[in-house]
Order: C-alpha cells, then sequence, then structure tokens
C-alpha cells in the first residue's frame, strides 16, 4: 500500500471515529482499541465514499467487469473473508492499485494503461488483496493505541492543504511524520503480501512471474520521474530484492507451474479502451500505430475522434469493423461515433449489431437509449436507462438522462429526485441542493418521502468529503 493510499485511509477513518463523542478528559487513543472486523467493513464504506467523492470513477463494462472478473478470480481461492470485496477502476495516470481493510479494491487506470499482461495485474491484485486477508493495516491500527484523533487529524489536515487537482490534492504529498508512518506498511508487510499473493495466483492459474513482470514495469516508469510522481512503488522499499525473491520462487516451481500460459485476449481489450480513452493522446497514438489489429484501428479512430478530425476518425472506426466484424466493441464505437456526429440512423445499425453480439455492453444500452431518446421513444428509453442503472447506480450521466426522460412523461417528482441524484454523484452540490428542493415540493407519498430522505442523506455522506 502506498502513501497516498494511507492518506485516504486516515482522512476515512476520522471521518468514521469522527461521529462519536468523546470528553476531553478521557483519552481519545481509547478509541484505537480492538479494531474489528466490523470496523473494517465500515471503513471500507467509508473509503468507497470518500473515493467517489473525490476521483472519478470509469464505468465502462469492458474495463470495469474486466478488473473485476480477475479480482473475482482470485478471491475464488483466498479463504472466506467476512466482508464483501467491492472493485473500482479510477480514471488516473498514477500507476497505482490499492485493496482497503474490508475489501474496497481498487485500480487506477495508468496502471492498467502501463502494464503487459494479465498475470502482472492479476500480480499487483493478489499482492494487495494479502495486505486485506493478512490485516495488515488494520492490525497497525489495532497496534496505534498511543495515537490520538488530533495527531491523526493534523497528519491529514497537512497532507491535504496542498490543494491542486483532485488526484493530486488526495493522493499526493509526504508521509515524514512518525504517526503516519505507523499506518503504512513496512518491509514486513510487503513481504508478507507478496507471499501470500504468489499463492494466491499459482492457485487462481495465473502464471506468478506476473508479479515480478509488474514489478519491474512500474520501476522502469518511475525512473527519471518527478520526486513528487505518485508511483505505486514510492513506499515499496528494496524492489530489487523483492524481483529476486519472486523470480527464486518461481525457480522452484514445477515446469507446468511456471510455464502458465494466460489467455490475455480480454486483457488487450481493456488495455486497448483505456489506452483510447484515457491516456495521454501522444501515448495513445504510439501504443496503436505500431500494430494493425482491429483494436489498434479502434483506438486510432476513439484518438481522432477526440481531436475532432472526424472524417479519419470514421475511417478508422469503419476499418476496425471490417477486420471484426462480429467483435461487438468494434460495433459499439462505431455507433458511438455516428451518434455523436448526429447520424442517427447509421448509429441505430452499429449500436443495435453491438447488442445483439453482446446484450450486457452497457455502454451499448446506454448510447441506445439516448437514441431512442432523441427520436422521443421516451417509454422505451426509459426502460434501456433502467437496464444501464441496474449496472451503474451511481452515474451521474446516465441519471441526468434518465431524469429528463422521465420529466417529459410528466412524473416530475421522479425527474427531479433523479435529476438530484446526477448531480450528487457528480459531487455538484449547489445543483444537487436546487433539485432536491423541487422534489421536496412535489412529494406527498410516504414513498416518495422517504426516496427523498435516502437521497438527502447521500448528499449529506458525500458533502462532508467536498472541498
Amino acid at each position: 500500500m502506498i502513501k497516498k493510499l494511507v492518506m485516504i485511509c486516515l482522512v476515512a477513518f476520522i471521518a468514521m471515529i469522527g461521529s462519536f463523542h468523546v470528553s476531553d478528559s478521557v483519552s481519545r487513543a481509547e478509541l484505537f482499541k480492538d479494531f474489528s472486523v466490523k470496523d473494517e467493513k465500515e471503513l471500507a464504506k467509508e473509503f468507497e465514499i470518500l473515493v467517489k467523492a473525490r476521483l472519478p470513477i470509469i464505468e465502462d463494462p469492458v474495463i470495469k467487469l474486466y478488473v473485476q472478473s480477475v479480482v473475482e478470480r482470485i478471491l475464488k481461492v483466498v479463504p472466506p473473508q467476512p466482508f464483501n470485496f467491492e472493485t473500482n477502476v479510477i480514471y488516473s495516470p498514477v500507476l497505482n492499485a490499492f485493496a482497503t481493510p474490508g475489501g474496497y479494491v481498487c485500480v487506477f487506470s495508468g496502471l492498467l494503461i502501463n502494464i503487459e499482461d494479465e498475470d502482472s495485474l492479476a500480480g499487483i491484485l493478489s499482492h494487495e488483496i494479502a495486505h486485506v486477508t493478512q490485516r495488515h493495516i488494520a492490525s497497525r491500527i489495532d497496534r496505534s493505541k498511543y495515537l490520538s484523533i488530533g495527531t491523526l487529524a493534523a497528519v491529514v489536515g497537512a497532507l491535504l492543504a496542498g490543494g491542486g487537482d483532485t488526484s493530486g490534492a488526495l493522493l499526493a504529498g509526504s508521509m515524514a511524520t512518525s504517526s503516519a508512518a505507523m499506518l503504512s506498511y513496512g518491509r514486513e508487510d510487503e513481504s508478507d503480501a507478496d507471499k501470500f499473493g504468489l499463492q494466491y495466483m499459482l492457485k487462481a492459474g495465473y502464471n506468478p512471474q506476473g508479479m515480478a513482470k509488474a514489478f519491474q514495469v512500474l520501476q522502469s516508469k518511475s525512473l527519471g520521474a518527478r520526486a513528487d510522481f505518485p508511483t505505486y512503488l514510492s513506499t515499496h522499499p528494496n524492489i530489487n530484492a523483492r524481483i529476486a525473491t519472486v523470480n527464486s520462487f518461481v525457480r522452484g516451481l514445477k515446469s507446468s507451474q511456471k510455464d502458465i500460459k494466460t489467455d490475455n485476449t480480454h486483457f488487450i481489450r481493456a488495455k486497448a479502451l483505456a489506452v483510447a480513452y484515457y491516456a495521454d493522446m501522444r501515448f495513445a497514438d504510439n501504443y496503436f500505430s505500431s500494430k494493425k489489429t482491429a483494436y489498434d484501428y479502434m483506438g486510432l479512430g476513439i484518438v481522432a475522434r477526440k481531436r475532432n478530425q472526424i472524417k479519419q476518425a470514421k475511417d478508422y472506426l469503419q476499418k476496425a469493423v471490417e477486420l471484426a466484424p462480429q467483435d461487438f466493441l468494434m460495433n459499439r464505437e462505431l455507433g458511438r461515433f455516428y451518434f455523436d456526429v448526429g447520424e442517427f440512423s447509421s448509429a441505430k445499425v452499429y449500436l443495435e449489431k453491438a447488442l445483439s453480439l453482446n446484450p450486457r455492453d452497457y455502454m451499448a444500452v446506454f448510447f441506445h437509449a439516448r437514441l431512442l431518446d432523441s427520436e422521443n421513444h421516451v417509454l422505451e428509453a426509459e426502460r434501456e436507462y433502467q437496464k444501464v442503472l441496474k449496472y451503474a447506480p451511481e452515474d451521474g450521466e446516465i441519471l441526468n438522462f434518465y431524469g429528463r426522460v422521465l420529466g417529459r412523461q410528466g412524473k416530475e417528482f421522479d425527474g427531479y429526485l433523479q435529476l438530484a441524484l446526477a448531480e450528487i454523484y457528480k459531487n455538484n452540490e449547489g445543483r444537487a441542493i436546487s433539485w432536491l428542493k423541487r422534489a421536496d415540493s412535489l412529494a406527498v407519498s410516504s414513498g416518495q418521502k422517504e426516496q427523498l430522505k435516502k437521497a438527502q442523506t447521500i448528499l449529506a455522506e458525500r458533502k462532508k468529503y467536498w472541498k
């Protein structure tokens, strides 16, 4: 776990325990005793709220469900845990992943973009999951009985004082203080996570060499970076020795275990989409220009569209479909392009083809819903938006379109409520309050009042982490 994660952990932990009233005459260090599984679950929930209140989450199912599938594959071989793991992908160039006490797992898009295969991703995730199963942070919190809430608050305040963009303000900073260092991972924890992570990888059918490969890639990416470049390895000491330990472990395996071949089909798909939409465009140009696969033409088309090079984008995306006519993603991206440029008849052809190939591609469902919405097929659009919201219930963009299609049908309370939730999940307090007031003026039934109360609770939970 890196320094930047510890800061998030401290913020969430302080927020969680800050709700308890303790007399000034009572030692506040008492609150750190017996950090239980129940406490871990509550902390994981606070982490989730904090991350979603501060950082953009990637909801594209090609990326999110892929990363989630790797986590789930590892968890199948992990001893039973007392909590449910949740996985999200964060849009950030940071080369990082983390898993908090209580099982909240996050992978940054920068990590997915820079590693080379699924074994490498599994290596990082197995390591982070091992931190959870071995209760490393939870144990450190439990042992830190001498720390006061005031001390921790001061540490967090100093770390967050830098301002700047969301990822930088939240994830960068010095952990020089002894209090913060107490809650970071030491070499023993890291070695422990490597050891258990390698075992999890092997049992899950991954090539354990992937862990060393991931460390090597991340180490090379950090060379020559700025001093404050928040790489995954920034607090992972003696990385060369750890790589050597992994390689030694692999050498001791049977040939059948060390020669495992992992199918990278889904990794290549997810990485291509992540590079196209979330990487620096110069990086994407280099990545896609060296090969001539359908994914490369798709990626070049997406990047050209981002540059508003419409004809070039169209040519690339059409070429991608020509090379892989039965690939739902190629059809989806061409349909999405046609929708964006207002060629709705062509958009319909390719979006419907994508959905026939993969009905669970909720991004295609979303654009199909918007197509129906634009054609004033409001009932059909409403049903399609509802399908997407079952997959991504906290996506502000989807909720915004859903609220508006409800309003056009005269369902004013429901429409305003969804618009309020959209702004809450976009972390826009002013507009959220405005829409909630309109919904409140229309709330009549007990059910409506209960829905309104729930939305207000969600707003309050998020608001405490907004700047």
